[in-house]
């Protein structure tokens, strides 16, 4: 006996140890998500915490108008769940293959709500070369009501995907519905205190925006990097005295030389970014009450 001790607790000891090492590569076998922009990304990530990974590549621009490589598509293809944003948004989407089962649209559940575009004219952004906004307006997330239900969508797809961790999920999601209500309430409030007030935007992707909260606003085509024409001056001062506008709403901040001209034009500037790729500080919540912010400083003095 006292020589078959040592076989039978090494047995015993490699028996155990095969099993915490199973559970270890459970543990860090975590379902795989991967997302076409920063606002699901910034959802999916708050809501599942650290029982997820969220894969979103890094990319400059706008990922709307961004295209994958090879590599990245097939990183899309193996997670476990691909979120998608819906509207049009993301037209790669269209040209390569993706399983089905995986894929989600997050904005699906107010599909009959979406926005409707006919601004076709042909513009550049920079390195993204030339498009045009012409089909279904896409930043379905700033109507913070909307941004909810794609909230809500996420929260079903993840639960259903690690059921095990459901109850900590669910009070992720409420923090988050939390949050986005308050956004939501906030920009109700900016928008009761504009009223009918015209407000100019640099670029035609705030409809979710003007619509939810019961804005009016006329769009240009201007980037924040290059100094507008002549002839589109004329047309910003044509709006501005047909309209009284006083406003002028930028995805980013425009050069010192368009800051200078909106000056004499005494138009304030607010910068409201969408924040649909990874802010340079902060997560999608600080970006959006900093856009708040600016926006009730300069509504407060209208």
């Amino acid at each position: 006996m006292a020589k078959t001790f040592p076989i039978i607790a090494l047995l015993f000891l490699f028996c155990c140890g095969s099993k915490k090492t199973k559970e270890n590569a459970q543990i860090n076998n975590k379902p795989r998500i991967a997302v076409v922009n920063y606002p699901l990304y910034y959802f999916a990530k708050t809501i599942g915490g650290d029982h997820v990974t969220v894969y979103f590549p890094a990319m400059d621009g706008d990922p709307a108008y961004w295209k994958p490589t090879a590599k990245q598509v097939i990183n899309y293809q193996n997670a476990d769940l691909i979120l998608a944003n819906g509207a049009g948004y993301a037209k790669w989407l269209e040209k390569v293959s993706l399983p089905s089962s995986k894929l989600i649209y997050t904005a699906d559940g107010f599909k009959d709500m979406w926005i409707e575009t006919s601004e076709g004219l042909a513009h550049s952004h920079g390195a993204e070369g030339e498009h045009v906004h012409k089909g279904t307006a896409f930043t379905t997330w700033l109507n913070f009501k909307f941004a909810a239900e794609q909230a809500k969508f996420i929260y079903n797809s993840l639960t259903a995907l690690v059921p095990d961790h459901a109850e900590e999920l669910n009070g992720n999601f409420e923090q988050l519905m939390t949050s986005l209500s308050v956004l939501d309430k906030r920009m109700e409030g900016v928008a009761s205190k504009i009223g009918q007030g015209i407000l100019i935007a640099s670029h035609p992707i705030y409809q979710y925006l003007e619509a939810g909260y019961g804005l009016n606003m006329v769009s240009k085509h201007w980037e924040p990097d290059e100094m507008p024409t002549v002839d589109q001056w004329d047309d910003l001062k044509k709006i501005i005295t047909e309209n009284q506008a006083r406003v002028m709403i930028w995805e980013d901040n425009p050069v010192e030389e368009i800051k200078s001209k909106l000056l004499e034009l005494k138009v304030s500037i607010v910068v409201f970014n969408p924040c649909a790729n990874v802010p340079e500080a902060g997560d999608f919540m600080d970006m959006m009450n900093e856009n708040l912010t600016q926006l009730e400083l300069v509504v407060s003095i209208m």
